[in-house]
């Protein structure tokens, strides 16, 4: 049910991306709405605009776009996913053993009849499923207020029939379901009820579990409001997301009550994690009320409203002009643009769900089992099927921080306190090792470690970063790239970047985030070196970009007379690095040249201890 409600979702947004628009609207009204509400000053190629499609291409953002009537009714219902179908009333999926029954929906035949997850359908109205397929779909289908009878092999291994009545059933695009000590809230997307369901839900089967589990894995996004309700579930009260314009005015959404749970939270993302989706990972995150599990997710940091009727009743009528109006920013104050979410544990996707099963909010009993501290709470692993999780053990050591110590327990007395590489080492798993090689002699080899292992260096490929080498200019553009997940590809801004080169969308994109500039208008000089003052430069603009408060710092700050060793345009951003939260930098400002060129260990080791002095990186 899950997977083709996300379908659904997507093919929505695609065709709401791909449309060509068709309206009423005419360029001149588009123009002057986009000039009032925009996010960013409109480039000069939108006044030249003939068409909506020209208009729009030359802003450049996918999210702000016309919807015809037809539109926008699909936009709404693919945020809501709120829909109904008729049947037993149970989401099921085919295996070999039969037709396994995963969960059971309120006001379905399925729950009155006392069925539950993990029940098998093994036969039809005396019709085998075993081995089930999804031609055995036909046989539970059928029109509302009709029978059907179920052969049922329960988890005791007991065979009963139950004769189950048909009926209409509302799909919600959030469930929560509790089983074996884990309460799991699985949202597809964040529409007008979402918050509620996931009060009701954690009010109601609090008392039943361990921890949590918030499966947000390809929830696309929906309303702001709906995930702040949300996150104030596990976090409770306080600001929860910053919203800033373009003429740098900010204003903020507070969740006013109490937290209706203290158990810690998995998220499980992926890269189409986006929009309220992240909202409520990063909240998680930010205000350690437990961890994010997955791939890091898609990056969407700006908010839209439409434009319709109600606001403009003389220029709509059922359609409507949907517009990025704000940059919104985490509870910590940390954005989502571009970046994204990167979790705590970083897994590939096939792996999320075996590893969230590992990690327990309790230690067991008894027997030998792992303990470790991640964003403010410890974590279990029981040992106890050690040879039967080896791979989920695998996964799971790999994503580690290097500096983490994993305790491991055996009656009840701790054996050894080691990193994650030793401990599976004495354990026999095998280390999917993310670190560099070349290292032993670099002081910054934790910091470059930890970027390793959460995918922000790649170093050569082959296990090298080089930390002692100079810093050229394309290598820092690169590396900023990656650390942000971008890249923005056909576009030569300078004669000596061309598409070809390794490099190219890399530059295209940093420079386009004003993160770095060119050294002449037509020239990047991408062979060349930096020196440490012009580093210093971008790496405060990036810092500023990626937090609100950061760069509410700069905007009021100003600088002593102990900063005149650097040049004036590097001053205020060495302030933020060095005084806004402690020092950022690989080491003491008065202890750095401002004119020796720049290693690529000092730009790694500035790069992590930023993303951890934001939080950005939280374990």
């Amino acid at each position: 049910m899950k997977h083709t409600l996300r379908r659904f979702c997507a093919a929505l947004c695609a065709l709401a991306l791909c449309l060509t628009p068709v309206s009423a609207l005419s360029v001149e009204q588009a123009l002057t709405l986009l000039e009032n509400h925009y996010v960013d000053p409109l480039p000069d190629a939108a006044y030249r605009a003939s068409t909506l499609d020209e208009l729009f291409s030359a802003v450049g953002d996918p999210y702000t776009y016309y919807m015809t009537a037809v539109d926008y009714e699909e936009f709404s219902a693919g945020v809501e996913q709120e829909s109904s179908v008729t049947g037993i009333g149970a989401a099921i999926e085919y295996t070999a053993n039969g037709i396994r029954i995963t969960s059971v929906l309120d006001g379905g035949g399925a729950k009155d009849a006392g069925l539950q997850g993990d029940d098998y359908i093994i036969a039809v109205d005396g019709v085998s499923c075993v081995p089930a397929a999804e031609a055995h779909r036909s046989l539970i289908i059928g029109e509302e207020g009709t029978f059907v009878t179920l052969t049922i092999r329960h988890a005791d291994g007991s065979v009963r029939d139950y004769r189950i009545e048909r009926r209409s059933v509302a799909l919600h695009n959030t469930v929560v379901t509790v089983a074996n000590g884990v309460g799991t809230v699985d949202c597809n997307s964040f529409g007008s009820q979402t918050s509620a369901y996931f009060e009701e839900g954690v009010a109601a089967h609090d008392g039943d579990v361990e921890h949590w589990v918030v499966d947000l894995r390809g929830n696309l996004g929906g309303l702001a409001d709906a995930a702040v309700g949300a996150l104030g579930v596990f976090t409770g009260s306080g600001n929860k997301l910053f919203y800033r314009l373009n003429d740098g005015s900010s204003f903020y959404t507070t969740y006013l009550a109490d937290a209706l749970t203290d158990k810690p939270v998995i998220v499980l993302v992926d890269g189409s994690s986006a929009s309220a989706s992240e909202i409520f990972s990063g909240g998680v995150r930010a205000e350690e009320a437990g961890i994010v599990v997955g791939s890091r997710t898609y990056g969407k940091g700006t908010a839209q409203n439409v434009l319709d009727e109600t606001r403009y009743p003389e220029l709509f009528d059922g359609d409507s002009l949907k517009v990025t109006t704000y940059r919104f920013y985490c509870a910590d104050g940390n954005t989502t643009d571009r970046l994204g979410v990167i979790p705590t544990l970083l897994v590939d996707d096939a792996c999320a769900d075996a590893v969230a099963a590992l990690l327990r909010a309790e230690a067991p009993k008894s027997g030998e089992y792992l303990s470790f501290p991640l964003n403010g709470h410890v974590f279990y692993v029981d040992l106890s099927a050690a040879g039967e999780i080896s791979a989920a053990l695998s996964a799971l050591f790999a994503a580690l921080p290097p500096d983490l110590t994993v305790s491991r327990v055996s009656g009840g007395k701790v054996v050894s306190r080691l990193d994650p590489a030793d401990t599976a080492k004495g354990l026999g798993i095998d280390y999917v090792d993310r670190r560099f090689t070349d290292l032993a002699d670099s002081a910054c080899s934790a910091q470059i470690n930890t970027l390793g292992v959460y995918g922000i260096l790649a170093g050569d490929g082959k296990g090298h970063f080089r930390p002692d080498a100079m810093l050229t200019r394309a290598e820092l553009a690169a590396l900023l790239a990656q650390a942000l997940n971008v890249s923005v590809s056909g576009s030569e801004r300078f004669a000596d970047v061309t598409g070809e080169r390794w490099y190219s969308g890399s530059v295209n994109a940093v420079t386009y985030l004003g993160f770095m500039n060119g050294v002449s208008p037509r020239y990047f000089n991408p062979d060349g070196t930096l020196t440490q003052e012009q580093f210093i430069a971008v790496m405060g603009r990036l810092a500023r970009f990626l937090n609100f408060h950061a760069d509410d710092y700069a905007r009021e700050r100003t600088v002593p007379p102990d900063f005149d060793a650097l040049a004036p345009w590097a001053r205020v951003e060495a302030s933020v690095l060095t005084e806004y939260d402690g020092n950022m930098l690989y080491a003491a400002l008065d202890a750095i040249d401002p004119h020796a060129p720049v290693t690529r260990e000092q730009a790694a080791a500035t790069l992590c201890n930023m993303f951890k002095t934001l939080n950005l990186l939280s374990y």
